[in-house]
């Protein structure tokens, strides 16, 4: 399978490039999306730093969606997919998924680092195995919406883990540095691929 891990400016391409790879992808690093089986958003960075990228692809994006395409974000990546972020200033994303991305609120300290325990809240291939589990974590803003995340997390308030519908998933946490849980989460992303 090919997952194509899209380059727009932010950290992470490598590590969850080899991350695809140990799980059996057939991927690659692109600063344009195009054809794939899997394409990746990834995750280091802020939601205003992906803003003028995603608007100058957007209807690249959706044309790749719609012909069966699908994608995964990771951190950031997923955050992309709501449909607006205040990280930086107030940003348009992708508006796959419905919500606002903001400030962890009641969060002991910012940034969350660190390892948290996975929730399942609602029915998804992508969850299995991975409830009770521990992913790591590395983010100071989370997703405030009203769409059912298929798992949670919780750092003094509960936020989306893992969205996911039929042709997107996002996960708050970092499949690439979860150790089994990662492992676990890739197996599951190659299931979803061939269903």
């Amino acid at each position: 399978m090919r997952a194509l891990v899209l380059n727009y400016g932010v950290g992470n391409l490598f590590s969850i490039t080899s991350g695809l790879r140990r799980a059996g992808f057939s991927a690659e690093i692109s600063n344009e999306p195009r054809d794939a089986d899997l394409i990746v958003l990834p995750g280091v960075g802020a939601f205003s730093a992906v803003g003028e990228f995603m608007l100058k692809w957007k209807d690249t994006l959706e044309d790749l969606r719609n012909s069966g395409v699908k994608f995964l974000g990771v951190c950031l990546g997923m955050q992309i997919m709501f449909e607006e972020g205040n990280e930086g200033g107030k940003t348009r994303g992708l508006g796959w998924f419905p919500g606002v991305v903001d400030q962890i609120r009641g969060a002991p300290k910012l940034p969350h680092i660190g390892w948290d325990i996975l929730r399942q809240r609602s029915s998804c291939m992508l969850t299995e195995g991975l409830e009770g589990r521990y992913a790591y974590f590395v983010h100071s803003y989370m997703a405030y919406t009203r769409f059912p995340p298929a798992m949670t997390s919780n750092y003094g308030v509960e936020f989306p883990a893992l969205i996911c519908s039929n042709d997107a998933v996002g996960t708050q946490f970092h499949p690439e540095k979860s150790g089994e849980t990662g492992k676990v989460f890739f197996q599951n992303l190659v299931r979803w691929l061939r269903s």
